[in-house]
């Protein structure tokens, strides 16, 4: 069962962290392809983004406008994108962060590919207390400080995107059952409150699950999980308890160690947990 008081403060505020760092984290992405591209082409383009998230034009489009909007690049039409210091900077702490997860999972002894597609994801929900113990962890089994990641590789965030579409569902599905074994039922108002979101969203998002297959409910009834639901909550419960401990296990504050493991568990992949598990 995950950590939180008696009326769900601290775990509501730790999924908005959650959902704070997914923001964040296409933009952190981009920022750095265009740094990337930059440096291996002389200029970055819709095109060149596209390519390398595996993505329409259009996409890439809306995305930039709204790193435009965030004043971390500029571009003109029928120009090239460049980053303005602010973007640089964001770049700059995004490589770092990157570099630093990367060294810490080829540290655990985790395949060099299935590394780097892990820390595509893990390095947008690990905070500085973290960080600090990965490059110790790092630091201590003698992993060089420049190791290669390569280019941006569309597979590679095809992957995230996909973990990002399950990560909804599995945190739901943990807290369905989790609200079944503490309290007897789940209900809508009892999931706004954990995830700190109106009635509105929660009900759509059970909807979702229930087309899905994961969830059972009707008007004014409890909600229940699926045996598929079941075993996906389980599944989560496990993969949560593993990274907890792990982390908690490199000495990381207990707080921070919770928050981050809300984030990371769903961006390890079962190599990585084994690796974590011992």
């Amino acid at each position: 069962m995950k950590w939180r008081d008696e009326d769900g403060r601290e775990e509501s505020a730790h999924f908005a962290e959650v959902r704070r760092a997914n923001r964040a984290e296409t933009a952190e992405d981009y920022v750095e392809a265009i740094a990337d591209i930059v440096a291996d082409r002389g200029e970055a383009r819709v095109r060149d983004l596209a390519e390398a998230f595996g993505v329409s034009h259009v996409t890439v489009s809306r995305t930039v406008d709204r790193l435009m909007r965030e004043g971390l690049c500029s571009t003109a039409p029928y120009r090239s994108i460049e980053l303005t210091e602010l973007g640089r900077n964001m770049a700059e702490r995004s490589r770092a962060r990157h570099r630093i997860v990367l060294r810490f999972l080829l540290a655990l002894g985790v395949d060099a590919e299935v590394a780097r597609v892990d820390a595509e994801g893990v390095e947008h929900h690990v905070g500085d207390a973290t960080l600090e113990a990965f490059e110790l962890y790092a630091d201590e089994r003698g992993i060089p400080t420049d190791v290669e990641d390569g280019p941006p590789d569309p597979e590679r965030f095809q992957r995230v995107r996909e973990s990002h579409a399950m990560e909804t569902a599995e945190d739901y599905v943990e807290a369905i059952a989790d609200l079944v074994d503490t309290q007897g039922e789940a209900r809508v108002g009892e999931l706004a409150k954990r995830f700190a979101v109106s009635h509105v969203t929660v009900s759509r998002t059970v909807g979702r699950l229930q087309v899905h297959g994961l969830v059972t409910t009707e008007p004014y009834r409890p909600i229940e999980l699926t045996e598929h639901g079941r075993r996906l909550a389980l599944d989560a419960r496990r993969r949560h308890s593993i990274v907890l401990r792990f982390l908690l296990s490199l000495g990381i504050p207990d707080d921070a160690a919770r928050l981050d493991a809300e984030g990371m568990e769903h961006h390890v992949s079962e190599e990585t947990l084994a690796r974590l598990n011992g």
